[in-house]
């Protein structure tokens, strides 16, 4: 019965939907200053983090304020004790220690995260992603297949999925696209939620057979969705695409609306920041490194935390009418962006035109010096030559034509440990000098 508590949660959340500006900047402001002076008196490690930045919650004001507290990486979380960490670290054989769910990120491209998280966190992060779904059309009676890393859940299967709510039933992107598209048609699902890698895969499946299978809505995540592979996913599916971004840590921070005009912040739950090279905020139509502090989360704490992924912010009002902030597009990882020689980065989504090549079938692009990059290809039939010098051609203009383009040829591109196919990695340090991960999964 606990998740009860979820939709009495989200009742509320859905109603600061409507809220004004003023009144969501009210709101978060009190929940900052609540989160910060609970977690300074009641978090060693924070404790210790912020004395040792000579910085105390009294000195926050404002949001502007939030400047004065170090960034938080993930390498600070790491490398200490979890029960540090937390803000209720009572003694095993004390009544009041917390029921934790222990959650470990899947550390993909770097050391794995472990989170402690209390029922009451999962309330929070659950009724976050109901809540996003609901604007993309989702009901609650609706068939939701989920398409990610594991055919399981996080939290099982709950009692109200035999009353025909909130019925889920997973897919894993290891499996075939044949199967995963058997299984589909088999479910019927009328939402569905998954890696775009892994909708591809099997969209690609039904369009080389010249089929379609429609399901009305599908929601991407975890991997950025370029605008090729968007609409290959709906000519398939015959379907209306919502991208979500979401990361394991904090749950879905921002979500596409049916105007589909960015993507909404979670202005009531989270505090994005979008920071400049120098650490200043960036404005409208820039680009910059998101550092978010999560407002619900009082028990293991997420205050301006360095999540490694890069996105545009976005002006003006949204036809939706929600006042609730927007992301024009999220860019990618802070290793998804190539160094040229002249010190200078572009995005990995410039060489997204590559999946337009009619005989390609994924590719990938990795960087692991300053001079050359590595384009990994899998073609769909017999590869021609000429078709391969040509990609290769291709791809040196998109990187300005600076770097020297090394092809590989492959049968298959093998996926990372969360399941996932990053179209492009850049192995180099990044100006902060760290190479941080962060898993995009999410219970939902």
């Amino acid at each position: 019965m606990r998740w009860w508590n979820t939709y009495r949660l989200l009742t509320t959340m859905t109603e600061r939907l409507q809220w004004s500006p003023e009144e969501i900047a009210r709101y978060r402001l009190w929940k900052l200053k609540n989160l910060l002076e609970y977690t300074y008196f009641n978090s060693p490690f924070y404790r210790r983090f912020y004395d040792q930045h000579s910085v105390h919650p009294d000195q926050i004001k404002s949001e502007a304020d939030l400047k004065l507290l170090p960034i938080l990486e993930k390498k600070h979380l790491q490398e200490n004790d979890p029960l540090e960490i937390v803000t209720n670290p009572a003694d095993e054989d004390d009544d009041r220690r917390p029921d934790w769910r222990i959650e470990v990120t899947s550390g993909s491209t770097g050391e794995p995260l472990t989170i402690y998280r209390t029922w009451r966190d999962l309330y929070y992060i659950k009724a976050k992603i109901i809540r996003a779904f609901r604007q993309t059309g989702f009901h609650f009676y609706d068939r939701q297949a989920v398409l990610k890393s594991s055919t399981e859940s996080l939290t099982g299967r709950h009692w109200f999925e035999r009353f025909g709510i909130l019925r889920k039933y997973w897919l894993s992107v290891t499996d075939p696209p044949g199967y995963n598209l058997r299984r589909l048609q088999e479910i019927r699902p009328q939402h569905l939620h998954g890696y775009p890698s892994g909708l591809l895969s099997i969209a690609e499946l039904l369009l080389e057979h010249k089929q379609t299978f429609s399901i009305p809505v599908i929601c991407t995540g975890a991997e950025v969705l370029g605008p090729t592979v968007r609409r290959e996913i709906s000519e398939a599916f015959r379907a209306e695409i919502f991208d979500l971004y979401g990361v394991r840590e904090v749950g879905n921070i921002a979500w596409e609306c049916s105007a589909h005009e960015g993507m909404h912040i979670n202005d009531d739950a989270i505090i994005l920041e979008l920071l400049d090279e120098n650490g200043n905020e960036v404005s409208a139509g820039e680009e910059g490194e998101i550092v978010v502090t999560y407002l619900d989360a009082i028990e293991f704490p997420f205050i301006r935390y360095r999540l490694g992924d890069r996105a545009v912010r976005m002006g003006g009002n949204c036809p939706c009418g929600s006042s609730f902030n927007r992301l024009k597009n999220i860019t990618g990882r802070s290793d998804a962006r190539i160094k040229l020689p002249s010190g200078k980065w572009i995005s990995g989504l410039v060489f997204q035109e590559l999946r337009t090549a009619p005989w390609v079938s994924a590719f990938r692009i990795i960087q692991e010096d300053t001079t050359s990059i590595k384009l990994q290809v899998v073609p769909k039939a017999s590869l021609n030559p000429v078709e391969l010098d040509a990609l290769v051609a291709r791809t040196s203009e998109l990187a300005r034509g600076e770097l020297k383009v090394v092809p590989e040829v492959l049968s298959k591109l093998e996926c990372d440990k969360s399941g996932k196919i990053r179209a492009v990695i850049c192995r180099l340090p990044d100006q902060n000098g760290m190479q941080s991960e962060t898993d995009y999964g999410e219970d939902a």
